[in-house]
């Protein structure tokens, strides 16, 4: 198979649910152990997740907003990186486009979806 180097923006969303909506670039043809997920919300998250099996690397493309990280509020706004380890807990409020670095790549199914 010919490498690749460059990678457009995917053209259809892969997910939209509890208030997000996302782009996953295909890892399949990504030289890396990382995923790339291109996330957009008006309003944030409807509900927290807790992500088992992917550390999450948010860099914030657009906008600004809120993360809830273990119920502790973090002000977030463009050019911010914020990290957040597999197993806790977390959700974000604003307006916000992010690009999303997983390692290893992420897959909405695997997420944990809790109420509060």
């Amino acid at each position: 198979m010919k490498k690749q180097y460059v990678f457009n923006e995917p053209t259809a969303e892969t997910f939209n649910k509890v208030g997000i909506s996302g782009k996953i670039f295909p890892s399949s043809r990504t030289p890396s152990e990382s995923g790339f997920v291109l996330i957009e919300t008006s309003k944030g998250h409807k509900t927290s997740i807790i992500e088992h099996k992917c550390n999450f690397v948010y860099y914030v493309l657009e906008g600004s907003g809120h993360f809830f990280i273990e119920d502790k509020k973090y002000d977030c706004k463009t050019k911010d990186l914020i990290t957040i380890p597999l197993g806790t807990k977390f959700t974000y409020k604003g307006k916000l486009k992010m690009l999303l670095i997983t390692t290893p790549p992420f897959y909405p199914e695997q997420e944990e979806t809790v109420v509060g």
